[in-house]
């Protein structure tokens, strides 16, 4: 009676095929977080910019497209998220502004500007959103995960950036 089966070399050429397969396999699959965080960061993009036109939009409706942050008291447009603070019709940069109009008071880490363009810190009149535990840069040239929502000034639209170099 003949024994039908695998010898000891098949099974051995088996495991290592498999293990060769795991091994390049693996990188893609560790990756995940990373890419996760990234995806994160542009649907936070786009949540900033779809707002910041809605809230302009609203602002031409209302005829406050040309209202100061500066005037007393602060020119307002309202919108489902409740009223939002503007400057020449675009979400002011803070917590009252794009914040508010986006939705992001929660599950963000929102650095307004200082004043300069530090590490730390964005320049003043921006403010930039970052996931919890990422690395976040706003010098320019570091690596960095964040959106950076810059207001409009005389001359200037707002304007929305990202950095997902370092996520």
């Amino acid at each position: 009676m003949k024994q039908k089966g695998f010898t000891l070399i098949e099974l051995i050429i088996v495991i290592v095929v498999l293990g060769i397969l795991a091994v390049t396999a693996a990188p893609q699959f560790i990756n995940f977080s990373s890419d996760a965080r990234e995806s994160t960061v542009k649907g936070a993009q786009a949540s900033i910019q779809g707002a910041m036109q809605l809230v302009y939009a609203k602002s031409l409706i209302d005829g406050s497209e040309s209202a100061d942050k500066s005037d007393s008291p602060a020119p307002e447009v309202a919108t489902e998220n409740g009223a939002v603070t503007i400057h020449l019709g675009y979400p002011t940069a803070d917590a009252a502004g794009i914040t508010k109009a986006a939705g992001l008071e929660s599950d963000w880490v929102a650095t307004p500007g200082a004043g300069s363009a530090a590490e730390a810190s964005p320049a003043a009149g921006s403010i930039g959103f970052s996931p919890a535990g990422a690395t976040v840069n706003y010098d320019g040239s570091s690596d960095s995960c964040h959106v950076l929502y810059t207001e409009s000034t005389s001359g200037t639209n707002a304007s929305v950036s990202v950095n997902v170099d370092g996520c």
